[in-house]
């Protein structure tokens, strides 16, 4: 009987969360943008890595450049967001312009796919963090 009470329980809270739209595990934008640095800082310093190994057209200064400044950015922002800093807007700002322009500079690679997982983390990560006020 017990059993049965949780199990109807259970489905009240199911149909109830359908109906009404809520969702108990949904994130709000800054958990979204705080997760998207971090993986954006991950893909990063692999690109990074990648590119030195590689050398030539992918070491180059402007491309090194804007992958550092995103890596920097990305890692910033993380901090802010971890300490709840009330600059943790501002600087996810400052953090779109970064990856926008480390993504601009990893689309030049079309052929590449590390390159292109690389401009895609670093959009994704700027449109969310562009959204914060």
């Amino acid at each position: 009987m017990k059993r049965l009470k949780y199990l109807l329980v259970f489905a009240c809270c199911m149909c109830a969360t359908t109906l009404f739209g809520v969702n108990a595990f949904a994130q709000n934008t800054t958990e979204i943008a705080k997760g998207n640095c971090s993986a954006c800082e991950k893909k990063i310093e692999e690109v990074l890595h990648y590119c030195n190994q590689k050398g030539g057209r992918y070491s180059s200064e402007n491309v090194t450049t804007a992958l550092k400044d995103a890596l920097s950015a990305c890692k910033m922002t993380d901090e802010y967001f971890a300490r709840g800093s009330t600059l943790s807007a501002k600087a996810a700002h400052f953090n779109a312009e970064a990856c926008i322009n480390c993504a601009k500079s990893c689309e030049s690679f079309k052929d590449d796919d590390k390159m292109n997982a690389c401009a895609n983390e670093c959009r994704k990560t700027a449109g969310n963090c562009s959204k914060l006020q």
